[in-house]
């Protein structure tokens, strides 16, 4: 749990908004464990097909093992909230800044990073340059549109009812009275993090990718995160395919009519196409982590993985 200990005037700093990178960072959660997101399956399956492009070793190194991530995610007063100038403000960073913020919440500095060449804030910033153009920019325009609708919905909430009752229908994670803000943050326990505003802009920022509700690891600018309302509508409008659309429409037949298992032989004569096109689609999708292979006997039978029933699923 954290707690943000207010002085009287702060809560007129409070500044409901859409942070790029803070987005890039929490999606780190998504790539270890998608089956906790089942929501942004379609993103999931998308980003797998170019998942040998990205920079792993520098993003694995980025997310703890209870899901924590540096605070150089997390919006700063003074940067534009856009990802090239977020970026270009880590390209001016240092390895001791940097660096000790990675450690801290990670326990050490991926070795993707390196030692030499370009500056530690430019390597960093061109890892998540290519991870930004290979996993979001294709997908960040319906992204953006559910995070600024939920700002929007915010804004009048502030105008309407006030500042408390709208932070305090951030979700059950987040809870703010008249000298304080609370944030109950998943595996961090019950232990108090006590934070200040000090006079600093205070950024709450709706998130794709969270499960509960979030603060900085230390005492950088003030920040509290929650999950987004309305996420489920994120892949609806992609036609008759809703959000599953991300796969080709004769891929998400096959993966809709696994069921519980189909061999090969079994799905392409359900479908008139030959085995060898049957097996390409199988084989592409078992890459994609939507499908997996089991030994009957002699048979190879195929059957959807969880992240698989989920994306089956959505309309």
């Amino acid at each position: 749990m954290a707690r943000y200990q207010l002085e009287p005037g702060d809560y007129g700093l409070v500044r409901f908004v859409v942070s790029p990178l803070t987005e890039l960072g929490n999606s780190l959660r998504a790539l270890r464990a998608p089956t906790s997101y089942p929501l942004q399956a379609p993103w999931y399956a998308a980003v797998c097909g170019v998942r040998d492009q990205l920079p792993l070793d520098v993003l694995r190194g980025l997310i703890g093992p209870t899901f924590d991530t540096p605070d150089l995610f997390n919006p700063r007063a003074g940067v534009p909230l856009t990802i090239t100038a977020q970026l270009a403000y880590l390209r001016d960073q240092d390895l001791r800044t940097l660096g000790a913020d990675i450690e801290f919440a990670v326990g050490g500095v991926p070795r993707g990073l390196g030692v030499g060449g370009r500056s530690f804030g430019h390597r960093l910033a061109d890892a998540l340059a290519a991870y930004w153009r290979l996993a979001f920019q294709p997908h960040w325009s319906r992204m953006r549109a559910v995070l600024d609708a939920d700002v929007a919905y915010r804004a009048r909430s502030l105008a309407a009812e006030g500042v408390i009752a709208t932070l305090n229908g951030c979700g059950p994670g987040v809870r703010a009275d008249r000298t304080s803000i609370t944030a109950h943050i998943l595996g961090r326990g019950d232990d108090d993090l006590v934070l200040s505003t000090r006079g600093r802009p205070l950024f709450v920022v709706p998130s794709l990718f969270t499960l509960s509700s979030s603060t900085p690891l230390a005492d950088s600018d003030p920040m509290v995160m929650y999950g987004a309302s309305n996420q489920r509508s994120m892949w609806t409008d992609l036609g008759d395919h809703g959000g599953t659309a991300l796969l080709s429409p004769h891929r998400l037949r096959y993966l809709r009519a696994l069921g519980t298992g189909r061999t090969t032989t079994a799905l392409a004569e359900q479908f008139g196409v030959s085995p060898s096109a049957a097996n390409q689609s199988l084989r592409a999708m078992t890459t994609q982590g939507l499908v997996r292979a089991r030994r009957d006997g002699r048979t190879v039978v195929y059957e959807r993985t969880p992240l698989g029933d989920q994306l089956a699923d959505l309309p």
